[in-house]
């Protein structure tokens, strides 16, 4: 079953988070040859706000060290007008098997200084 976490982006600022994904004794996952893809929407199957994705580095995995580092940056979040969205981050394996590893919100705090 895929954790649970909610992200708080800040409008017009640089989106940079790093998560390791590690198995229950602490060893972290391999994720050489792995690629990744989270999708943000309005709601499960709603109107599509955002992708993140390997394929244009929005996602960066650490290889041995099981990092997944979510970079968005802020020339796109300055764009963000929507205040809130849903989102899950799957991962597919060199065999093409796919691991949905994290969901839940997205909330933009919306920038002030303009």
């Amino acid at each position: 079953m895929a954790g649970k976490y909610t992200f708080v982006a800040d409008q017009g600022s640089k989106f940079d988070r790093i998560l390791t994904w590690t198995n229950a004794a602490g060893t972290a996952y391999d994720l050489t040859g792995w690629t990744a893809k989270m999708e943000i929407r309005t709601a499960a199957g709603g109107t599509l706000l955002q992708t993140l994705q390997t394929s244009d580095s929005t996602i960066v995995l650490g290889g041995v060290a099981g990092t997944i580092r979510l970079v968005v940056g802020s020339a796109v979040t300055v764009l963000w007008t929507w205040a809130s969205g849903v989102y899950d981050l799957e991962l597919t394996d060199t065999t093409t098997e796919k691991t949905r590893l994290i969901q839940g919100n997205f909330v933009i705090s919306p920038e002030v200084t303009q």
